[in-house]
């Protein structure tokens, strides 16, 4: 048998063993992977991942035995929609650079009263023209609910607001605090503080 030969043997019977190992492991590793996923005790107790025993089994949206589920009175419903409609407002608003051209003033025109819509959209008439990039991207990082009646309600806020000036990002924590009314059935807002 030639040199050539022996050497084509080799190599084909060391490709093919690495290729057997591969092919073992991937098919152990699948088994492990789905005895995990319906593997469950007789009496009914979950198996987390890390072996632990857990209560009930839980599936989807089904809601374990011994939890209530409860549902959002119309009232909550209501102060979560005004606290979620004032995080919009001053992300949209506080989020802005000078090459949108006040889009996020724009962004925002639906969800503000008339009065506050008179002052925040005065800069867009104006001519302004920056000669560098600035950019301000806010993010809330918490909020609540101060005060609430049938027709205002007020919220604080707590943001992360990130600059971009000449080439220089800075971050800085600002708080903010929005009022809003109740016009016919729908929440708008009014008036914007930052602290």
């Amino acid at each position: 048998m030639s040199l050539r030969a022996r050497i084509f043997i080799i190599v084909s019977i060391l490709v093919l063993l690495i290729l057997g190992i591969s092919i073992f492991l991937v098919v152990k590793n699948k088994n492990k992977t789905s005895e995990l996923q319906t593997v469950a005790p007789a009496d009914n107790t979950a198996v987390t991942d890390n072996g632990q025993t857990g209560g009930q089994a839980v599936t989807g949206t089904q809601v374990p035995d011994g939890l209530p589920a409860k549902t959002a009175t119309p009232l909550e419903a209501q102060k979560n929609g005004a606290q979620q409609l004032a995080k919009v407002f001053v992300e949209r608003y506080g989020t802005y650079s000078t090459d949108n051209n006040f889009q996020n003033i724009k962004d925002v025109a639906t969800l503000v009263t008339q009065s506050l819509w008179s002052k925040i959209s005065a800069p867009i008439t104006a001519k302004n023209i920056s000669q560098s990039f600035v950019g301000m991207t806010t993010k809330v990082v918490s909020m609540g609910l101060v005060s609430w009646s049938d027709t205002k309600a007020t919220v604080e806020l707590k943001t992360s607001r990130t600059e971009e000036k000449n080439g220089v990002i800075t971050t800085r924590y600002q708080n903010a605090t929005i009022g809003m009314l109740k016009v016919g059935s729908s929440w708008l807002v009014d008036k914007l503080v930052w602290n």
